[in-house]
C-alpha cells in the first residue's frame, strides 16, 4: 500500500511538472521565431491556457535578440510578424511601433491590458513606465499585445482571448 501512494504522489507531481512545462511552451510558442527567448520571468492567466483567458507573460529577451533591435530596430522587429508555433492569421502581429504608446496615456487603457492578472508591482510598474516613455516597442495582435522592452532585457505579451 505504501509503494502504491509513493506511485500515485510520484505520478502527481510528474503529472503537474508536465502541465508547467506545457502551459509555458504554449505562450512561447505565441511570440514570433526572432525573438531568441531565456528564461520565463512572469507567466500568469485567468485560466493558463486551458481556454480563452487573459493574461501577462514575461520572458527574457537574449544578448543575440538584443542586438538585432540595437543595431536594425524597427527593420528588424517588422520581419516578426508572426507567431513562432502557428500560422493562422489570429497568431500574426501588426506592424512595430516605439513608444510612448499613444494608446496608454490614460490610466484606464493600460489598467485594462494589466488587470486581469496578478504581478508583482515592481513588474508592472516597469511596464507601464516603459510603455510611457521612449525607448521601448510594441505591436498588437489579434487580441494581443507584445511589448519589447530593451533596457530590461524582456519582452512581454499581454493577451485578452
Amino acid at each position: 500500500m505504501k509503494k502504491v501512494t509513493i506511485f500515485i504522489l510520484i505520478t502527481l507531481a510528474l503529472g503537474a511538472c508536465y502541465l508547467v512545462w506545457l502551459n509555458d511552451r504554449h505562450w512561447r510558442d505565441i511570440i514570433p521565431i526572432q525573438f531568441d527567448l531565456g528564461s520565463t520571468l512572469h507567466s500568469n492567466s485567468d485560466l493558463q491556457g486551458i481556454r480563452e483567458a487573459c493574461g501577462v507573460h514575461v520572458f527574457e529577451l537574449k544578448e543575440s535578440t538584443l542586438n538585432k533591435i540595437e543595431i536594425d530596430g524597427i527593420k528588424f522587429l517588422n520581419t516578426a510578424r508572426q507567431a513562432r508555433g502557428n500560422k493562422k492569421f489570429y497568431y500574426s502581429y501588426g506592424e512595430w511601433k516605439k513608444t510612448p504608446r499613444k494608446d496608454w496615456e490614460r490610466p484606464e487603457n493600460w489598467a485594462y491590458e494589466l488587470m486581469c492578472t496578478n504581478m508583482p508591482a515592481k513588474l508592472q510598474g516597469i511596464i507601464i513606465d516603459s510603455g510611457r516613455a521612449k525607448g521601448s516597442f510594441y505591436s498588437h495582435g489579434q487580441e494581443s499585445v507584445l511589448m519589447i522592452i530593451p533596457d530590461h532585457k524582456i519582452i512581454v505579451l499581454i493577451h485578452n482571448g
